[in-house]
């Protein structure tokens, strides 16, 4: 990312949080492993990780619920926990084996923390599972604050961890973007009122260009284009 490239000449957007899987990092293959590990011990056949790239996107139960849907076993209350918690420890243990950071995110992070952005991670993912990943590639002194899918009551696509990743990172709502890949991303800024970044190559069953996003851009060496193309929320009356 160009260190002279385009951006607003104003202090927003102070703050940019950022969805984890699909957008900062592909974790497909760490995560298709270990799902295809859980299916496997119960006697089904491992899934395609094209497949389980489609089911990412609302946290690890959903996930697991997909998967053994997929498989033809439905499952639903104690059967479900059970499988959620098996996952968590086998993925628990390959958080990073074969996970990589997507087209341009460790420069785009790079480059925004130089210029005084504040950053957050925002993801529907377990805050310990995320904290781990983030500390693997070196963001954590950029990405001062991680919002995990267990850190509040709610996840996305409700807003509350994008309000409060804000209050973390001592901004207003008015003054952040999200910059995301799934339609749970962008639905949480739209719920929320915040402006919205989509990065294609993440995590969607909905072409990213339907999904509603003020922007859309082919990966985040696209951003700081990106954000001179986006408005800053008019203010209030």
């Amino acid at each position: 990312m160009s260190n002279d490239a385009p951006i607003p000449a104003t202090p927003w957007p102070r703050a940019l949080l950022f969805d984890l899987d699909g957008t900062l990092v592909d974790s497909v293959p760490d995560i298709a492993d270990a799902i295809n590990t859980v299916l496997v011990a119960e006697g089904f056949a491992a899934l395609k990780v094209d497949d389980v790239r489609k089911m990412i996107g609302n946290g690890i139960q959903k996930l697991v619920e997909r998967a053994f849907d997929a498989s033809g076993k439905p499952l639903a209350g104690d059967e479900l926990t059970a499988m959620t918690a098996r996952m968590m420890e086998v993925y628990g243990k390959g958080l990073t084996v074969a996970t990589t950071p997507m087209p341009g995110a460790l420069s785009a992070a790079a480059w925004l923390h130089r210029r005084g952005h504040r950053l957050a991670v925002v993801t529907n993912k377990p805050e310990a599972f995320s904290r781990e990943i983030v500390e693997h590639f070196g963001l954590h002194e950029m990405f001062t604050v991680v919002v995990g899918g267990d850190t509040c009551a709610t996840r996305k696509p409700d807003p509350e961890m994008l309000f409060h990743a804000c209050r973390e990172l001592g901004v207003a709502p008015e003054d952040a973007i999200l910059v995301g890949d799934s339609p749970a991303d962008v639905n949480a800024a739209l719920a929320g009122g915040f402006p919205c970044i989509a990065v294609r190559g993440g995590y969607t069953n909905i072409a990213v260009e339907e999904l509603g996003a003020d922007c859309v851009i082919d990966s985040l060496d696209d951003l700081a284009e990106a954000l001179a193309r986006v408005p800053a929320p008019s203010p209030s009356a």
